[in-house]
């Protein structure tokens, strides 16, 4: 059972990896080497600079709220677009382009461009009213239909795992799933220190001599 187990394995990724590389070789191909080099640079280039170095922190009367903008998303979805259309011409306006090749480069565009892109567009929708904030002594959020209203009194300890994971002193545990609310990588940062600040010192007791 355990060798059977083994050359599955091995099957299933010499499958993939020939898969993979018959993606590289018909996509290169069809679009040529440099074009998807270029239009993939400016697909990482605008993911890292709109999607992670925009952050949303905003201070008002006290009060720190995290409200992750959708403009840095929806520029970053126009470049998606932008691509996606570009490399759509290239396989419309070929004249030598086979009708098999068509199907194939069309099939690429929907699965690896619009597909995300309508991801995106579905969760930006969806997590636009979502927000961390923190008000004096109290730590507040809505993750869609989830809210929560803690007091950073009540808190031990918040950790980075799969969002922000706080440990209550009773040894309640609550998640907050920044990574469902629009947080970027700057803003999970920012607001982590922010109630890691918050947080009770646990002083030692002192015995006297």
């Amino acid at each position: 059972m355990k060798n059977l187990k083994t050359i599955f394995v091995i099957i299933l990724a010499f499958c993939l990896g020939t898969g993979f590389f018959f993606l590289l070789y018909k996509s290169w191909n069809i679009f040529g080497f440099w074009t998807l080099a270029w239009t993939g640079l400016l697909s990482i280039f605008s993911t890292s600079l709109l999607g992670n170095f925009v952050g949303s922190r905003v201070e008002n009367n006290g009060v720190i709220m995290y409200n992750p903008k959708e403009w840095p998303k929806i520029l970053n979805i126009l470049v998606s677009v932008s691509i996606g259309y570009y490399l759509f011409t290239i396989i419309n306006n070929s004249e030598v382009i086979s009708n098999y090749d068509y199907t194939f480069g069309l099939a690429y565009l929907i699965l690896l461009t619009a597909v995300p892109i309508l991801i995106s567009i579905f969760k930006l929708a969806r997590d636009r009213n979502d927000f961390i904030s923190i008000d004096g002594n109290q730590l507040k959020y809505k993750d869609n239909d989830e809210t929560g209203k803690f007091k950073f009194t009540d808190i031990a300890n918040v950790e980075l795992a799969n969002g922000l994971k706080l440990t209550f002193k009773d040894d309640k545990i609550v998640t907050i799933k920044t990574s469902n609310m629009n947080f970027n990588a700057k803003d999970l940062s920012s607001v982590y220190l922010e109630i890691k600040a918050k947080l009770p010192e646990d002083k030692p007791n002192k015995t006297s001599l």
